[in-house]
């Protein structure tokens, strides 16, 4: 999934849209994983597996994926390759509009 990131945030450069990362690896491979490159994103650490980001969204399984549009409603979770891809172009889209 990574290398699909990567080409999301170039594509997509100055564009209303981020990827925030939250990561329940040990804070020392989140570091290894910024600094070569991996991760282009900001990210934040949940210290363990069941920490409290992961439990305050009921996280089970990694990675999940949540989209947020631009007023910060989830609107989507869970998607992969085409469909979050297409929703994310939509996502843009209609955030773009606002901006105007």
């Amino acid at each position: 999934m990574l290398p699909h990131e990567r080409s999301l945030v170039e594509k997509l450069e100055g564009r209303p849209f981020a990827i925030v990362g939250v990561n329940s690896d040990k804070p020392e491979r989140l570091k290894e994983l910024v600094a070569d490159g991996t991760t282009t994103w900001r990210n934040f650490t949940n210290q363990q597996e069941f920490g409290k980001i992961s439990t305050a969204w009921g996280v089970r399984g990694w990675p999940t994926l949540y989209l947020i549009d631009h007023n910060g409603v989830i609107k989507h979770k869970g998607l992969r390759g085409d469909a979050m891809e297409k929703a994310i172009m939509e996502m843009v889209a209609e955030a773009e509009k606002v901006q105007k």
